[in-house]
C-alpha cells in the first residue's frame, strides 16, 4: 500500500483558507485543547463552527469533544469575543494566519507544529510551545519572526522561480524543495507536464513546468475544487483539493467541500493515534501473552509427540515382552562370560526379529531395534518394570500437555478480554466526540424546544443565561410567556406567527407541562405544580425604581392566566432525519402529548428517587441499542443535561415523527 499522507501541504492549506472565508466577521467564543489539538469555536449568527489545528491539519471539523476538552485560559482571555477579519497563508508556506480585530493567531504546520498569538505590534502574547532554534526564538514578549524560507514561492517572478529550480539535479526535487511544494504536488506537476520526476532539470522545458504549477495554484485559488479522498486496499491514502492524475488508487470518495474531505480523512488518523496511545499497555500485554501462547503451543506439541513415542515404545515392548526376556537372558549370559568382548559380540546381533543396535557399559543399557522402533532396556531389569515406566512417562507428558493447554486456554481468554477492552477504549474515543453537521440546525435548536399539537413553536431556556436571552431577544409582545409558579424555573415562550395569531388551550397546557417539568419542582419530587402565563408585552427586564433584577429575572405586570395542578411528566426522545449524505440525529424533549409526533424513540419520565445520571445511562444505552451511529452524535452528558432531576422511567416507546420539512413550515 502507498505511504499514507500525514499532513497537509501548502496547496491543501490554500484550499482550506479559501473555503474558510465564510467565517469572516464571525466571533471566536471558545478555545479548547482536545487531545493533541487546538480547537477554536466561532459563532456566526445562530451557527457554531469548530476549527481544529494539530500536527496533521488545520481546518473546519465536525468531530468535537466539547465535554471534557480543556480550556486554554490564557489564550481564551486574549481572543474570546474577537471578530475574525481574515484567514490567509503566510509566505505561501504551511503557516496559516488568522487575523482578528486586535491581533493575529498563527498556526505553523511545521516541525514542531505550533500556535502563536501576537498583538497588532507583532509581539508574542501567547504560545502553545515556546522553543529556541538556530534561526529564531519563540516565546512570550518577543517579536514574532516566521521561519526562514529555504525556497522560492511559485507565485514569484519567472526569473526567481527558474533560478530556484536550477539549484537541484532532478525536476522532482526542484519542485518539491526549490519551490517548497512537497513530494505529492511535485509528482502531480510532473504527471500533468508529461515528464518523469527523475529527469535532470537542465533537460526540461521549465516554462511548461511553471505553467502547470501556476495553473494548479490558480485553480485552487479560485475555489474551483474537486475534493477527493483516495483509497488503496480499502484504506485511505491521501486527500487532495483537486482531482490528481498521479495517484494510484482502487477507489475514491468525492466531497462537496475540501474541509469535509480533510476532516473525514484525518479524523480516522487522529482516532487511531489516540487509540494507540491509550492502548499501549494493553497492546504490550497482548504481545507478551501471545508470545507465551506460542511457546506453550511448541511445548504442547513436544509433550504430545514425546508421549506418543513413549506409548508406541511401551506397546512394542509389551507385545515383544517374552522375546525380549529371552534375548536379555542370552545377553546376561554373554555378559557374565565375555565382559571384555561383550560390546563387540552383541553389536548387530539379531534374535527372533529383534536387532541389537548397541550397548552402554556404564549404565548397562541395551539399545534394541524392534520393527524400526528403538527402545533402551537395562540389561538387569525386569521387562515389566520397563513397560510400566514407559507408560507412566507417556502419561506424565500427556498430563503436562493437558496442563499446558489449560494455561494456554486461560491466556487466550485473557487476550480476548484485553482485545475487548481495547475495542471499548477505541469506542470510547469515538463516542467521546460529537458529530456536528453544519447548516442543518435551526436557530431555535440552541434552546430547549418542541412543537405543540396546534403547530406552535415553544422555546425554553436551558439556564439563567438563556432565560435572559429569550426574554431580551426572542419574546415578542404578542407571544405567550409561560412560567412555573416557583423560583428556579425555565422561561418558556409560545411563539406566535403574528399579533393576530392565538394559542389554543391545548397549546398553553402543553407549554405549562414543559415549564413545570423544567423547574425546581422536579428536583423537589413534586408531582403537580401551578403554572401561569401572560402576553409578552407584560414581561419586562426593567426593575422598579431602586431595585435590581439579576440575570434570568424579570417583572410581570397585569393579569395572569393560570393552569392549576399541572402534572410533572416529560418525554425524552431521539429524532432521526435522513439528509442527502448523512443522518441528522436530534435529542428532543417534549410533553407526553407531543413527544411521539416529534421523535422516533422516546422514554417517559416522572419525578422519582433514582439519580439523574443513572437514569440518563439507562436512556442512553436504550437509544444506543436502537440507533446505529447514535454515539457519534450524542454523548451521555447530553442526555444528563435534558433529564430534569431524580426520576422514574415509566417506559420506552417508539414514535412516528412528522417530517422535518413540515415541522419547518410550522415554525416559519
Amino acid at each position: 500500500m502507498p505511504n499514507q499522507k500525514r499532513s497537509l501541504n501548502v496547496l491543501d492549506l490554500l484550499a482550506i483558507s479559501i473555503e474558510l472565508t465564510e467565517l469572516r466577521d464571525s466571533i471566536i467564543d471558545k478555545v479548547y485543547t482536545m487531545s493533541n489539538s487546538l480547537l477554536l469555536r466561532f459563532r456566526k449568527e445562530s451557527e457554531k463552527y469548530f476549527v481544529i489545528a494539530n500536527s496533521h491539519r488545520f481546518g473546519l471539523t465536525s468531530y468535537v469533544l466539547e465535554h471534557g476538552a480543556e480550556g486554554v485560559t490564557p489564550l481564551r482571555r486574549l481572543i474570546e469575543g474577537m471578530r475574525l477579519r481574515s484567514i490567509e497563508l503566510l509566505n505561501f508556506d504551511r503557516i496559516v494566519k488568522l487575523v482578528f480585530s486586535d491581533g493575529y493567531l498563527v498556526i505553523e504546520l511545521l516541525e514542531p507544529w505550533n500556535a502563536i498569538y501576537m498583538s497588532n505590534d507583532n509581539v508574542i502574547r501567547w504560545v502553545l510551545r515556546a522553543y529556541r532554534s538556530r534561526d529564531r526564538v519563540i516565546n512570550i514578549g518577543l517579536e514574532y519572526k516566521p521561519p526562514p524560507q529555504s525556497f522560492v514561492k511559485p507565485t514569484d517572478d519567472r526569473e526567481s522561480v527558474v533560478k530556484a529550480l536550477q539549484g537541484y539535479d532532478t525536476i522532482g526535487k526542484a519542485i518539491a524543495r526549490g519551490l517548497g511544494l512537497g513530494g505529492e504536488i511535485a509528482n502531480e506537476v510532473c504527471t500533468r507536464a508529461l515528464i518523469d520526476c527523475a529527469l535532470p532539470v537542465n533537460s526540461i522545458n521549465l516554462d511548461s513546468v511553471i505553467s502547470v504549477i501556476r495553473s494548479m495554484v490558480n485553480t485552487v485559488g479560485r475555489g474551483e475544487l474537486e475534493p477527493t479522498i483516495y483509497y488503496s486496499n480499502g484504506a485511505p491514502i491521501t486527500v487532495t483539493p483537486i482531482k490528481y492524475l498521479s495517484i494510484k488508487y482502487d477507489n475514491i470518495k468525492q466531497f462537496r467541500r475540501f474541509n469535509e474531505a480533510v476532516d473525514e480523512y484525518f479524523h480516522e488518523i487522529e482516532v487511531r493515534e489516540e487509540s494507540e496511545k491509550k492502548l499501549a499497555s494493553i497492546t504490550g500485554e497482548i504481545m507478551r501473552l501471545e508470545k507465551s501462547v506460542d511457546e506453550l503451543m511448541m511445548s504442547i506439541e513436544g509433550f504430545r509427540k514425546g508421549s506418543e513415542e513413549l506409548r508406541i515404545k511401551a506397546e512394542t515392548v509389551l507385545n515383544w515382552k517374552y522375546v525380549i526376556e529371552e534375548l536379555l537372558n542370552v545377553l546376561r549370559n554373554y555378559w557374565s562370560s565375555y565382559k571384555d568382548e561383550f560390546q563387540e559380540l552383541i553389536k548387530g546381533m539379531e534374535y527372533q526379529g529383534i536387532r541389537v543396535k548397541g550397548f552402554d557399559p556404564r549404565s548397562k543399557v541395551v539399545l534394541l531395534d524392534i520393527n524400526g522402533i528403538t527402545v533402551s532396556i537395562p540389561l538387569n531389569t525386569d521387562v515389566g518394570d520397563v513397560i510400566n515406566n514407559l507408560f507412566n512417562r507417556a502419561k506424565e507428558l500427556e498430563r503436562k500437555a493437558k496442563s499446558a493447554e489449560e494455561v494456554m486456554s486461560q491466556l487466550r481468554a485473557r487476550i480476548e478480554e484485553l482485545r475487548a477492552e481495547g475495542e471499548k477504549v477505541i469506542e470510547s474515543i469515538r463516542e467521546g466526540s460529537i458529530h456536528v453537521i453544519y447548516g442543518a440546525r435551526e436557530w431555535f435548536e440552541r434552546f430547549r424546544w418542541f412543537i405543540t399539537s396546534g403547530g406552535k413553536l415553544v422555546i425554553a431556556g436551558r439556564d439563567a443565561a438563556q432565560n435572559e436571552v429569550i426574554v431580551r431577544h426572542y419574546l415578542r409582545p404578542w407571544d405567550i410567556f409561560v412560567h412555573a409558579d416557583i423560583p428556579g424555573a425555565a422561561v418558556v415562550v409560545i411563539r406566535l406567527s403574528n399579533p393576530s395569531d392565538n394559542a389554543s388551550n391545548s397549546d398553553i397546557y402543553e407549554a405549562a407541562q414543559y415549564a413545570a417539568a423544567y423547574s425546581r419542582a422536579w428536583v423537589m419530587g413534586l408531582s403537580v405544580l401551578d403554572v401561569f402565563y401572560v402576553r409578552g408585552e407584560q414581561v419586562t427586564k426593567k426593575a422598579p425604581s431602586g431595585e435590581y433584577l439579576g440575570k434570568g429575572s424579570f417583572m410581570i405586570y397585569g393579569t395572569r392566566g393560570w393552569i392549576r395542578n399541572v402534572e410533572l411528566r416529560l418525554g425524552i426522545g431521539l429524532r432521526i432525519d435522513n439528509l442527502s449524505d448523512a443522518s441528522l440525529i436530534r435529542l428532543i424533549t417534549a410533553p407526553l402529548s407531543m413527544v411521539s409526533s416529534l421523535t422516533n424513540y422516546y422514554a417517559v419520565l416522572r419525578p422519582g428517587s433514582r439519580d439523574k445520571v443513572n437514569i440518563s445511562k439507562e436512556i442512553y444505552n436504550w437509544f444506543k441499542s436502537k440507533v446505529p451511529g447514535f454515539t457519534k452524535v450524542i454523548n451521555l452528558s447530553n442526555v444528563v443535561d435534558v433529564v430534569p432531576g431524580p426520576s422514574i422511567i415509566e417506559g420506552f416507546y417508539e414514535g412516528s415523527p412528522m417530517p422535518w420539512d413540515k415541522l419547518e413550515s410550522l415554525v416559519k
